[in-house]
Formats: C-alpha cells, sequence, structure tokens
C-alpha cells in the first residue's frame, strides 16, 4: 500500500477504537447512549397497562363500598326510629328530620352516598309496625334491581 493508503487505514483504526472505548463492555456502553424512543414508549405503555387495571379494581371496590354504606345507613334509620318509637308517648316520627332534631341521627345519616335523600315512610307500607326506608342506589330511580330497601336487610 501506498502512504496515502496507510494514513487512510490509520485514521479508520483510531476512530474505531475510540468509538469502541476500549476495556468497556457493549453493555457499559449501551447503558451511556440512554434509552430509545421505542424503548421508553414500552415502558410507558406497560406502566397504562398497570394503572388501568389498579384503576378498574378500585373503582369497582368504591362502588362496593358505597352500596355497604348505603345498607348500613337504611338500618341505621330504621334502627333510630325503632328507638324514637320505644319511647314513652311517642309515635311514628314525622320524617329523617324529626330524628335529627331528637338526636337519634346525625344531619350526615339524611343522605345516602349518592347524595340523595333515604325515602322514609312511617308506619310503613313493608313494615306496618316499624318504618320503610330506601335508598334508590346508584341510578337513583325508584323500583330498580339497584334500589336498597329496608324490608330486604336482614
Amino acid at each position: 500500500m501506498n502512504g496515502k493508503g496507510n494514513e487512510m487505514m490509520r485514521r479508520l483504526a483510531t476512530r474505531w477504537t475510540a468509538r469502541r472505548a476500549p476495556g468497556r463492555s457493549r453493555a457499559a456502553r449501551a447503558v451511556e447512549r440512554g434509552f430509545t424512543l421505542l424503548e421508553i414508549m414500552i415502558v410507558l405503555a406497560i406502566m397504562g397497562l398497570i394503572v388501568t387495571g389498579v384503576s378498574i379494581k378500585v373503582f369497582s371496590q368504591l362502588k362496593k363500598a358505597k352500596v355497604s354504606a348505603a345498607r348500613i345507613g337504611v338500618k341505621k334509620i330504621g334502627d333510630a326510629a325503632a328507638r324514637f318509637m320505644s319511647g314513652p308517648g311517642a309515635g311514628c316520627p314525622k320524617g329523617i328530620e324529626e330524628l335529627i332534631a331528637q338526636g337519634e341521627l346525625s344531619k350526615n345519616d339524611a343522605k345516602d352516598p349518592w347524595g340523595a335523600a333515604y325515602v322514609f315512610r312511617c308506619p310503613g307500607t313493608q313494615d306496618t309496625e316499624g318504618v320503610d326506608v330506601v335508598s334508590w342506589g346508584p341510578d337513583k330511580t325508584d323500583g330498580t334491581a339497584d334500589d336498597i330497601r329496608s324490608w330486604e336487610i336482614q
């Protein structure tokens, strides 16, 4: 080879060894370069799937918790009315407001977890000796399957 060819080979060898960083592994060099856009997008997609799965589980548990709280609220109002009616000379309370005024319930007990007022009937049509208390449930519509009724709670 002539002098020009040797010089070119020397330059290429110098560039190649400088890029290769002698003594360093391929993995170490890859870490220094950072992540590719594709790798970042894959990680974000995986994180999105995990967050979606967790959110679905949490929101379903929240719905179950609200239904359970409404059952407890219906029972609490029924028990408060029973205590009120067992008092001396007391008959049926006129409504939940009277139970609150007498100290049997707090103001927070007047609405179900969905923000609607409980339906209160005294004497009840289902429980003629006591009261009927109904929460219309998440759909806030009377007569649907998700209604929570005092006479159905044991």
